[in-house]
């Protein structure tokens, strides 16, 4: 196995050095420094990148070996315990990610899994990553799903987040009340949601203006308004209400 070392402290590359060449592992560096990655001969083709996480230039350099060894595992080696930094690493496509804290063994399993092919990460960053993955995926899902849907479907959603019932909302749009059940049905498989709450909630978040009142609210302030009357509610006041309330649920 051959490791080239990128970074610019001359003690950590001696450090490093000494660690690898102790287990057995070549190193493809110059004594002066990291050797260019374009320099190094077919005989020492690097096995693996360790890169100091600190280094001004180390996405570029990076980048740089990437195009000339595309399947070349990369593992970085921290000098912070930032959350942000270690993100900002996965974003770039690493197989290990060595903590401040980890013990001159652990680095040197890690380097020996990496160019294994596994993919290292300490639990507490392997957490953080699945956490910001399903957060991105979700969000992903909701705005394409949206973005999938019909012209159709999309009046629908609308009036779904409204809070139209599809008897209502077949009304409005002059269909059959079946039609808008498939409608309904459509979008919560493209939305990739369970319920129609959690569909006009993802139409909430691609919409930020607010989504207009239910213009079948006025017909309930007009059924109660008995209520605000001398004499209050008639028998037949009240079965209009009570038949209308229940045409919302």
């Amino acid at each position: 196995m051959v490791v080239t070392i990128i970074t610019k402290m001359h003690f950590l590359r001696e450090m490093l050095r000494q660690t690898f060449l102790v287990n057995n592992i070549g190193v493809a560096t110059d004594e002066s420094g990291s050797q260019p990655v374009d320099r190094v001969g077919p005989e020492t083709t690097p096995t693996l990148v360790l890169v100091d996480s600190s280094h001004p230039e180390g996405f570029a350099h990076l980048a740089k070996v990437r195009t000339l060894f595309p399947t070349i595992a990369v593992v970085v080696l921290a000098v912070t315990d930032q959350d942000e930094d270690f993100l900002a690493w996965a974003d770039f496509g690493i197989s290990g990610y060595i903590e401040p804290d980890t013990s001159t063994d652990q680095l040197v399993a890690t380097i020996h899994r990496a160019a294994a092919g596994e993919v290292v990460c300490p639990p507490r960053l392997t957490s953080l990553l699945l956490k910001r993955f399903t957060t991105h995926s979700q969000s992903r899902a909701a705005r394409g799903g949206i973005h999938d849907l019909t012209t159709r479907e999309q009046e629908v959603l609308e009036l779904l987040a409204e809070g139209l019932c599809n008897k209502r909302i077949a009304r409005r749009l002059k269909i059959a009340e079946s039609t808008v059940k498939n409608h309904v049905h459509s979008i919560l498989e493209k939305c990739d949601v369970r319920s129609r709450g959690e569909a006009a909630a993802a139409y909430r978040r691609s919409n930020p203006e607010p989504v207009r009142p239910n213009r079948d609210a006025g017909s309930a302030a007009r059924m109660l308004g008995p209520m605000n009357k001398p004499g209050g509610f008639s028998v037949r006041d009240t079965r209009a209400a009570t038949g209308f309330i229940g045409q919302q649920r």
